[in-house]
């Protein structure tokens, strides 16, 4: 597997170049750091030790910060990221911050992976939740680089899959120093492996970064009554404006806003609404908010956090599409109420939580999101749960570096 593996990615490499194209064609890269991608970058990296931190995209990276903002204080950090909108949170968050890198995540292609390597010669690597890459890995085990897997996570898809290989699955687990698992499930679905490396200390999510967004102040704004359509998926934008529309006539002060999961499907989004006769604006943030707007399409992902601030009532996406969900933390943390679809497996810990908390709510229909909204608009009631949720995650986050603190040699 190991050998076949290692083949079919150093023949991609040469792939890789019109491939990169036609993801810049379609906005899904940036054109001018793409080759990040390949290994290649013009960053320097200062002498002395430096802590490689690997994610996927946003969720995962926001779930690291508090864990990069402790190591910050006396270490050279790298980061890297897949997406652009991860970028684009990072450099709201460490803009002009001494001591941190970002750079686009190599692709697992030996030639690359090499490169890179050269390049930055990491001390200690943190991968995170799923981010396993064959290549990466083994080369850091060749080289002695010691490697920790954070909130490792197994979706039960990927567990199936991963039982057809359950060998070479043992021998690339077996290369991790140490796996911290965010759940019992996923901590019993790597021990199938035969891993010996794996403790449970609680899931990152439960941590709340630090809050370095100022809530909006705005006149207009401050006249509406507000719904969030949050991290939306294809066909939830047409469930939330169907929402809307119902509700438009009994409260018409109503505003929706719909913050997508991928900003380049905004033109579909826009298609929908024209569709709907409903007035609607385009807009990075709310400070340039018109009065009869009907529904906001935020295009940008730097602002969420302060636009969360603006309402106590979210619909958060991924949830009624096979997706499994996105991470409700960030907003349970503004003590709003949230409206969320079946499909909740990716975070299902944290749902149960804050189901159990009356803080979260399934719906499965139009008619029974339009129902809660109308009982919970009328009788609002703050649950506070932040406290709680910053007290679980303060004691996640100290036992988490305390285990941490074991590996870091500087």
């Amino acid at each position: 597997m190991r050998i076949a593996y290692c083949f079919i990615t150093t023949v991609f490499y040469y792939l890789l170049y019109p491939y990169l194209y036609f993801r810049i064609l379609k906005k899904k890269e940036c054109p001018l750091r793409y080759q990040e991608k390949l290994g290649v970058s013009l960053k320097v990296r200062n002498d002395g030790y430096l802590i490689w931190f690997h994610c996927s995209s946003i969720g995962e990276l926001k779930s690291i910060f508090p864990i990069i903002d402790h190591y910050l204080k006396k270490n050279q950090i790298l980061v890297t990221t897949s997406t652009l909108g991860s970028n684009e949170v990072f450099q709201k968050k460490y803009y002009n911050t001494n001591n941190i890198i970002h750079q686009y995540a190599p692709i697992d292609s030996p030639q690359i992976i090499k490169k890179f390597f050269k390049k930055w010669k990491p001390n200690i690597i943190f991968f995170t939740e799923s981010e396993i890459w064959p290549n990466q890995i083994f080369y850091a085990k060749n080289n002695n680089i010691p490697i920790i897997l954070l909130n490792a996570r197994i979706s039960n898809k990927s567990f199936i899959k991963w039982k057809l290989i359950k060998n070479s699955m043992n021998k690339i687990l077996n290369c991790f120093d140490l796996i911290l698992c965010q759940s019992n499930e996923s901590t019993d679905y790597f021990n199938y492996f035969g891993t010996n490396n794996i403790k449970m200390l609680g899931n990152l999510k439960f941590i709340a970064s630090e809050d370095f967004e100022k809530k909006e102040e705005n006149l207009n704004l401050q006249k509406k009554l507000i719904f969030i359509a949050l991290s939306t998926h294809p066909s939830e934008e047409e469930f939330c404006i169907k929402i809307h529309t119902s509700l438009k006539s009994q409260y018409p002060n109503l505003l929706t806003i719909i913050i997508p999961r991928h900003i380049n499907r905004i033109p579909e989004i826009q298609k929908v609404i024209i569709n709907s006769n409903l007035n609607f604006l385009i807009a990075e943030s709310l400070d340039n908010f018109e009065s009869n707007t009907d529904i906001l399409i935020i295009n940008s992902y730097g602002n969420t956090k302060k636009i969360l601030k603006s309402s106590k009532y979210v619909f958060i996406g991924g949830s009624l599409v096979k997706h499994g969900g996105q991470n409700p933390i960030e907003v349970a943390n503004n003590n709003s109420l949230i409206f969320h679809g079946p499909y909740v497996h990716n975070f299902s810990e944290i749902y149960d939580f804050l189901n159990k908390e009356n803080i979260a709510f399934q719906i499965n229909s139009v008619s029974e999101l339009i129902d809660q909204l109308k009982e919970k608009f009328s009788n609002y009631q703050n649950k506070n749960i932040k406290e709680k949720i910053i007290k679980m995650g303060d004691e996640i986050l100290s036992s988490i570096i305390k285990k941490l603190d074991q590996y870091i040699v500087n």
